[in-house]
């Protein structure tokens, strides 16, 4: 009986995939017993916040047909930053790339088990991303995801707390959170001058219990919108909305 000859790229190959095959599937082990811990399962609520807010999971495929797949965050703020690589090293056991843009930083981490990980457990991208409620099973793991979401997305103005966005869908999950920690908000419509431009969406909070509330339960990460909020508390906020 003849065998045919394996060539050495053959060969070489098929080690790379079975070297990979184990490396996935010790990572997958690994993910699996953090999910049956609620300390790590608020690493990852975090996580999917920020990444729905500033960043976003991807899957590409180069000129040669080789798929690649990435996790990207861009923060503007150092204590974002700092939150995001705590808990994605913590809860992925992997040290993300980490660029200084001036203005922003680039986080970014090359893996096919954590993307596909990441994106079994909520959608991300400017039009997709959504609550990712089936995950969110207790108030604390509730309270991550929204203060890491409004890090990314929230503005503390003079009188209210807001958020803007294309998304209606995810606005409308986000304004039912926050009525289970009775938090007022309600969604307004803005139309843009330019007719091909998209039409956006802005939650605002604005009544002064609901600001308090948002302040005592959710809070910042965030600096910059932390020191905000801090001024708003104990400023003369009306009540409206």
């Amino acid at each position: 009986m003849h065998h045919k000859a394996i060539s050495k790229s053959e060969w070489n190959r098929k080690i790379a995939i079975n070297r990979w095959n184990n490396i996935s599937k010790k990572i997958n082990q690994d993910i699996l017993k953090k999910e049956e811990i609620e300390d790590y399962k608020r690493l990852k609520a975090k996580l999917l916040g920020f990444l729905a807010g500033d960043g976003g999971v991807y899957i590409r495929v180069d000129k040669n047909k080789d798929i690649h797949h990435s996790i990207l965050f861009c923060p503007d703020d150092e204590s974002m930053l700092n939150h995001f690589v705590d808990a994605f090293i913590r809860f992925y056991n992997k040290k993300p790339t980490i660029r200084n843009h001036g203005n922003y930083f680039r986080v970014r981490a090359a893996s096919k088990p954590i993307c596909l990980d990441l994106l079994k457990t909520a959608k991300f991208g400017t039009h997709e991303w959504r609550v990712p409620n089936d995950y969110l099973t207790s108030n604390i793991l509730k309270i991550e995801w929204l203060r890491a979401f409004f890090d990314c997305e929230g503005y503390v103005g003079k009188k209210q707390i807001q958020l803007q966005s294309v998304n209606k869908q995810g606005l409308t999950d986000i304004c039912n959170l926050l009525n289970k920690f009775s938090i007022h908000s309600k969604i307004y419509q803005y139309e843009r001058k330019n007719p091909n431009w998209n039409t956006n969406y802005i939650l605002c909070i604005l009544r002064k219990e609901s600001i308090r509330k948002f302040y005592n339960i959710i809070g910042f990460n965030h600096s910059e919108k932390l020191r905000k909020i801090n001024q708003l508390i104990f400023a003369s906020v009306p009540e409206s909305g």
